[in-house]
């Protein structure tokens, strides 16, 4: 086996994460300061959903389409399932069960994420297209299959709890999105901080077609997404 396990890792879970459709709710994030966080330097922050496309750069979605990008997500979950019957002849069992039971924390954390926002996206996003919609129903789709086929077919993982539908998130599941955060993330340009709204407000027009990057910083993302996005308990 040529690559590392460190490289194994990286690409399935690059491929887990991309592409995706996102967005952080502001009536969420209000319940713990709202004084703070209800300003209008933060309205591109918050019920905005974002794209992260296949090749992992990202930008704000206003009516622009996205279920195009997000129909790859099933083909490449499949070459996640192609990677990891690989392994499982390849390497032995500790090995395996190793990389697989770090696979399916990231992959039980991004199942409830795509649940709750589906769930919940037309509510906090007002005059959502259909077609957005749309992408995140079909996210939660992939997901939720791909899922259902690990759950069945891969022997000896450690079996997560699905007595209930409630997406209720830890500190554990938390640690892959973290990591999405960080500069060295697999999503490094999700960590662009602090809000240019005066910056915004002086660019010239053709310079708005730029992709954005999301206002918000590490230690705010980190400290929201444990304690209120989701329902988080830390």
């Amino acid at each position: 086996m040529k690559e590392t396990f460190n490289q194994i890792y990286e690409d399935i879970t690059k491929r887990l994460y991309m592409p995706m459709v996102f967005y952080i709710p502001r009536r969420i994030w209000n319940q713990f300061d709202k004084e703070k966080w209800n300003g209008k330097e933060y309205d591109n922050l918050f019920d905005k959903v974002v794209l992260i496309k296949p090749d992992g750069s990202n930008a704000l979605l206003n009516d622009e389409q996205s279920s195009h990008h997000i129909m790859i997500k099933k083909e490449r979950l499949d070459l996640n399932t192609f990677k990891l019957l690989e392994l499982q002849s390849d390497l032995d069992t500790k090995q395996f069960d190793f990389i697989l039971n770090k696979y399916i924390t990231q992959l039980d954390f991004i199942k409830r994420i795509s649940m709750w926002m589906f769930e919940n996206v037309q509510k906090d996003i007002e005059n959502l297209n259909q077609e957005t919609r749309l992408s995140f129903q079909l996210q939660e789709k992939a997901i939720k299959e791909h899922w259902a086929y690990v759950q069945k077919n891969f022997i000896g993982i450690t079996q997560i709890d699905e007595t209930t539908n409630e997406i209720v998130l830890n500190k554990k599941d938390f640690k892959s999105f973290q990591e999405l955060m960080n500069p060295s993330g697999v999503v490094s340009s999700v960590t662009q901080i602090k809000s240019k709204t005066k910056e915004k407000e002086d660019e010239k027009p053709q310079k708005l077609k730029k992709e954005k990057k999301i206002l918000v910083t590490e230690e705010e993302a980190t400290d929201f997404l444990l304690r209120t996005v989701f329902n988080m308990k830390s």
